[in-house]
């Protein structure tokens, strides 16, 4: 790939641009409407390609583009991208509403177009370990699963004014259940599609914010597994964790030392699945070098967008669930 488009140049736009760049892209062409974005990247990471619209950066050849705006903005401009032939890595979720998103996939599946939705966690490694030892079947059939994904929303950029960030804005499509959703992500990918849920969602705290900073749900899936997701932007000790509980082991991981536990019922016994993750960029890296090797061999993304589609079908549904205050299936 020669020339890659960066949309978007907050903290993420910020983050890939330096990433592709050490991945060997030669020319990078970035989209900001801010002017003091724009000028951070060119004097940062020596661009020379900056513009103010995607129009602008349009006038050049583009290979592949790295969609970072915020969530409610990802599919116009995918759109235009793609009907032009170029290969989409979406920050996620892929969107904050279905609108045009059966469209895209469309485009990308005729015209041979990589479109990978950027769920960065299927790249780190514990969350690798417990995906094979499920697979491998090391807790039987999964009965329960319990997860968490606790911060809050002040600390994140605490360079900048909370309320000013996307995040803290509903039509910007923030909030806890959308940019959250790499809980509600890896959860699919552990133990497959759901089939109801039932959830409340909204915003209970004094954040000065219009979008969600708590989610709880209670999800039924297909396999019979009952599962509980607990997202907030309201944590003061940022948490993340995974309890799994099956017919034979259970297994436990917790963010805060990147450790798997795995205990075994037949021995009785904890197994120890450390790892080493001094640097969290790396596991960016390993997600930008994914998406360059899809764009050029034609493989399908890890995280295709059909994927990234039925988790947001699992987000709509839950949010609709907390509308009614009643469980409802999982459209599909």
């Amino acid at each position: 790939m020669d020339t890659l488009l960066v949309l978007g140049c907050g903290s993420i736009g910020k983050r890939h641009i330096g990433n592709f760049k050490s991945l060997g892209i030669r020319h990078i062409v970035a989209v900001d409407p801010r002017p003091d974005r724009r000028e951070e990247v060119k004097q940062r990471f020596g661009l020379s390609a900056v513009h103010a619209t995607l129009e602008q950066a349009l006038t050049e050849k583009l290979d592949g583009a790295v969609i970072c705006s915020p969530t409610s903005m990802h599919i116009q401009p995918a759109l235009e991208l793609a009907r032009r032939g170029v290969h989409l890595m979406i920050e996620k979720p892929i969107s904050h509403n279905l609108d045009g998103v059966d469209e895209l996939l469309k485009i990308c599946q005729e015209r041979r177009l990589a479109c990978f939705v950027a769920y960065v966690m299927r790249f780190y490694p514990p969350l690798v370990t417990i995906k094979r030892l499920i697979d491998e079947g090391a807790v039987g059939r999964v009965w329960s699963i319990r997860t968490e994904n606790s911060s809050y929303l002040p600390d994140w950029h605490p360079w900048e004014d909370y309320r000013s960030f996307y995040m803290a804005k509903k039509d910007e499509g923030g909030g806890a259940i959308l940019d959250e959703s790499h809980t509600i992500d890896y959860m699919r990918w552990f133990f497959g599609e759901a089939d109801r849920v039932y959830a409340l969602n909204g915003k209970i705290s004094t954040l000065e914010i219009d979008s969600d900073d708590l989610a709880e749900m209670v999800v039924r899936f297909r396999s019979g597994a009952v599962g509980t997701i607990h997202l907030d932007l309201l944590g003061r000790a940022p948490r993340k964790n995974l309890e799994v509980i099956g017919s034979d082991g259970t297994l436990l991981w917790d963010w805060e030392g990147h450790e798997v536990r795995l205990f075994r019922a037949a021995t009785k016994a904890w197994e120890r699945f450390p790892h080493q993750v001094d640097d969290y960029n790396q596991v960016y890296i390993a997600e930008s070098r994914h998406f360059l090797e899809c764009a050029r061999t034609g493989a399908v993304p890890l995280i295709s967008g059909e994927d990234g589609k039925r988790t947001l079908q699992l987000i709509l549904s839950a949010m609709e669930s907390s509308r009614l205050d009643r469980a409802v299936p999982v459209h599909a």
